[in-house]
């Protein structure tokens, strides 16, 4: 008997379970940054809030400001749950100065995290602005990333979004199971990463894909 499509079929099950479960592999590890205002924000300094919501921002990015209406209205529905809503910024760009006047032009009410040595931003596999971690704090597990929502494309947007994937997360922590979607491809501005600048030669022309991740749950 041959036993190679058998050890090929386990092999290709293995895979699948890995790629299922990489995104409930995620910890996210502490960390502590000053925002806008100067003022400082540890991450598991938020223990008494039930999840941390991390949204990538970037200063002049048109995707970041069409989308800050909907993060508002996420954190105005969960406004009486205990989560925890901050912004981050780890474009080489931007400094606090800028990250402030962007934060006033614009009324982004929320701290913005100036990862000015892309500490956060390496550890984390950020790629592009616009995209939402959130974050369960009973663990520190990391239980999605992705867009606010389905309303925005590079192409179009619609007038209302049929999908909340932010809020199915929050859901879904609350509920004590897993979001439906785990990833979802983030539509957002390219950040350029020092330690990465040999690896993105081709790389701004490519754009994020559609592709979500479904929980194996």
């Amino acid at each position: 008997m041959n036993s190679k499509p058998i050890r090929l079929r386990r092999i290709v099950l293995v895979f699948v379970l890995m790629a299922a479960m990489r995104s409930w592999c995620v910890v996210v590890e502490n960390f502590s940054l000053l925002d806008q205002n100067g003022m400082e924000h540890e991450l598991y300094g938020y223990a008494t809030s039930k999840a941390v919501v991390l949204m990538i921002q970037g200063n002049g990015c048109p995707i970041v400001r069409n989308a800050l209406g909907d993060i508002k209205a996420v954190r105005e529905l969960y406004a009486n749950n205990e989560v925890t809503f901050l912004m981050i910024n780890s474009n080489l760009q931007d400094d606090a100065t800028s990250i402030r006047d962007e934060s006033l032009a614009w009324d982004i009410d929320f701290p913005i995290l100036d990862d000015e040595r892309q500490i956060v931003g390496e550890m984390l596999q950020f790629t592009r602005t616009a995209e939402v971690l959130v974050i369960d704090t009973s663990e520190w597990d990391l239980v999605y990333r992705g867009p606010v929502n389905d309303r925005l494309t590079y192409e179009r947007q619609k007038a209302s979004a049929d999908r909340h994937y932010v809020a199915e997360a929050l859901e879904a922590i609350f509920d004590g199971t897993r979001p439906e979607f785990e990833e979802v491809g983030a539509k957002g501005c390219l950040i350029n990463f020092r330690a990465r600048r040999p690896h993105l030669r081709h790389v701004s022309s490519i754009e994020a894909t559609n592709t979500v991740v479904q929980s194996g749950r």
